[in-house]
């Protein structure tokens, strides 16, 4: 080995011992490599924490609409909008809150069979519907014969942080879905009737509702 090659090694050593001993861009390595992680956390937690609220809202105006119907033997078209006045207040969802409330009433009559009292349906935004309670599911000792129920179901679909998706490949899939449904049903005895009456009498009605929370307008189909 001649004077050159030794003095190019020796190059080569020195040069690698100042690379190991300089630690001055360690901290700015770390940091970029954790601060994704903690960004995600965060906003992974400030997300839960906003759909459990959400949650909460939905399962609190179900639990609403079906309390303020049982505490009346009939409901008509001035106290559906009352009642959904008073719910889209509880939801406190905005005017986008692609929200669905169903309001069912149900008795049993003398040969065993569920039949319905009316219904009551408001819809705002955009999304799936809200399937009809299975009145089949009724039980002869939830629904003795000759009383009722009121079924109410509420049905939101939530956006994940506020927009539809993170990217997306050539299927349309993205990394979130585009909404989250959110869904609530309760199940509430009549309190000053055995029945509780929407529309006329015998006539089955659908009350039909729409608007925001300060402009409900329900009509008869």
């Amino acid at each position: 080995m001649n004077i050159f090659h030794l003095l190019k090694s020796a190059q080569r050593s020195l040069q690698q011992s100042r690379i190991a001993r300089n630690e001055s861009g360690i901290a700015a390595m770390e940091f970029a490599l954790i601060a994704p992680l903690i960004i995600g956390l965060y906003l992974g937690l400030a997300e839960v924490a906003t759909v459990l609220s959400v949650e909460r809202r939905v399962s609190h105006s179900a639990s609403v609409a079906g309390d303020l119907a049982t505490q009346v033997s009939s409901v008509d078209e001035t106290d559906a909008e009352d009642i959904v006045s008073a719910v889209l207040h509880v939801a406190n969802l905005g005017a986008n809150g692609n929200f669905i409330l169903r309001l069912q009433s149900f008795h049993r009559v003398a040969n065993g069979d569920v039949e319905s009292e009316g219904v009551i349906i408001y819809t705002i935004g955009t999304h799936g519907g809200l399937a009809e309670y299975d009145k089949d599911s009724l039980s002869v000792d939830l629904v003795p014969v000759g009383e009722g129920i009121v079924v109410a179901s509420v049905k939101h679909a939530y956006t994940p942080f506020g927009f539809k998706r993170i990217g997306g490949d050539s299927s349309g899939e993205g990394f979130l879905p585009d909404s989250i449904d959110l869904e609530e049903i309760f199940l509430l005895k009549p309190r000053r009737s055995s029945i509780v009456e929407i529309g006329e009498p015998g006539t089955h009605t659908k009350i039909t509702c729409t608007g925001t929370v300060d402009s409900v307008s329900c009509t008869t189909a």
